[in-house]
């Protein structure tokens, strides 16, 4: 690599290097999504599906319970607590619902017992989906900041050259390591102070190229750590004893 006399690296091979660390995470976090995506994290992520019908459906059988086992006192009542027709479909509705919903909280019960590995499997690459979503967005960042400085470096550094030889109050500069970068710290302060004011300084963009960060389950990173899953495992191992 070629460098100038003062061995800063020019500027198109930071923006090289910069292009081949983007072009290299966004390979990575597209490896990274598709194993979550198409793999452990679209399992589970059926499993919770799955999990939430069962409760939806043992609320629905529950409430046919309740309203069937209220008809059945209404109509044992009515009929003198004669075991009519209409007393014998309704304590079958009746039982039919809580039996139904009786097999559902079993089988749903049966599958959160067995759900933590695979739990613990789609974490994890939640987890390095995340990690490789904030590294390319980090990437992308530093690519443009190099793509600006290749764009207005010997301009602006001549002018920041030109602010180095303007002398500031001696009271000022007396307490100064380097007076001349204290002087060329106007530049630095200006851009700072109008960077804070665009859209992108008060929220994050969403990069096309990168997509949004979607986990799913595990929505605001809640993943399940290590320590997590060994407690778990320990919980459910004491439980089955």
């Amino acid at each position: 690599m070629t460098t100038t006399s003062n061995n800063i690296t020019p500027i198109h091979d930071e923006l090289a290097q910069a292009q081949a660390a983007y072009d290299n995470a966004l390979e990575k976090l597209l490896k990274a999504c598709a194993e979550f995506n198409e793999g452990a994290g679209k399992e589970y992520a059926e499993l919770m599906q799955r999990h939430a019908d069962l409760r939806s459906k043992i609320a629905t059988h529950e409430a046919t319970a309740e309203a069937a086992t209220v008809e059945f006192k209404q109509l044992l009542a009515a009929a003198n607590y004669e075991k009519t027709k209409a007393v014998k479909d309704a304590l079958f509705k009746k039982n039919d619902a809580v039996a139904i919903a009786e097999e559902l909280r079993e089988a749903l019960a049966d599958s959160e017992r067995t759900a933590l590995p695979l739990r613990a499997s789609a974490s994890r690459a939640a987890q390095t989906y995340a990690n490789a979503h904030d590294l390319a967005y980090a990437a992308y960042a530093r690519l443009e900041v190099v793509k600006a400085l290749a764009a207005s470096e010997e301009g602006l550094s001549r002018a920041m050259a030109l602010l180095s030889h303007v002398r500031d109050a001696i009271e000022v500069e007396r307490h100064m390591d380097d007076a001349q970068t204290h002087r060329m710290k106007f530049v630095w302060n200006r851009l700072v102070a109008v960077a804070k004011q665009q859209p992108e300084a008060k929220a994050q963009p969403e990069v096309e190229a990168l997509g949004p960060l979607q986990l799913g389950p595990f929505a605001g990173r809640a993943y399940l750590t290590p320590v997590q899953a060994m407690r778990l495992q320990r919980a459910e191992a004491e439980a089955a004893a």
